[in-house]
C-alpha cells in the first residue's frame, strides 16, 4: 500500500512540475514579445491609430482553429486592424517576432508590441483590444 502512495505521490508532483513548466515558459514567451519593436517590413501591413492585431496561426492546430473563429468574428467589425499570419507560409514574420508556438496573438500600437498572448484568447479579450483609444479623440 505504502508503494502504491508512493508512487502516486511521485505521479502527482510529476504531472504538476510539468504543467508549472509549460506555465513558465509561456510566460516568458510573451514576456519576450512584449515591447519588441516591430520589424521593418511590418510597414507593409496597414496601420491604424488605435493599433493592430497580429494573429499567427498553424494550419494543422487544433487551438489556432478555435481562436481563428474568433478571430474571423472580430475581423467582421474590424477587418482593416485584424491580420491572420499562417506561421508555415510567412515564416518571415513568425521568425522577425520570435513566435515559436501558436496560436500566438499580438496587439501592435506605434511600432511596438504592447500586449502578447500564447495560446487561447478569449473573445472578451480580443474586444477589449480593438477599443478606441479614450486618450485620444476620434476624428
Amino acid at each position: 500500500m505504502d508503494i502504491i502512495l508512493t508512487n502516486l505521490l511521485i505521479f502527482i508532483t510529476t504531472i504538476v512540475a510539468v504543467l508549472l513548466f509549460i506555465r513558465w515558459r509561456t510566460h516568458m514567451a510573451i514576456q519576450k514579445l512584449l515591447n519588441h519593436p516591430t520589424p521593418d517590413f511590418i510597414a507593409e501591413l496597414p496601420q491604424h491609430p488605435n493599433g493592430i492585431v497580429l494573429f499567427f496561426h498553424h494550419p494543422r492546430c487544433s487551438s489556432c482553429k478555435q481562436v481563428a473563429k474568433q478571430i474571423d468574428h472580430i475581423a467582421t467589425t474590424a477587418s482593416e486592424r485584424v491580420f491572420k499570419i499562417n506561421a508555415v507560409e510567412e515564416s518571415s514574420f513568425t521568425h522577425a517576432f520570435g513566435i515559436r508556438i501558436t496560436p500566438a496573438t499580438l496587439f501592435i500600437k506605434n511600432n511596438t508590441v504592447n500586449e502578447a498572448f500564447v495560446g487561447a484568447v478569449s473573445l472578451q479579450k480580443l474586444r477589449s483590444l480593438l477599443q478606441p483609444d479614450p486618450q485620444k479623440p476620434i476624428l
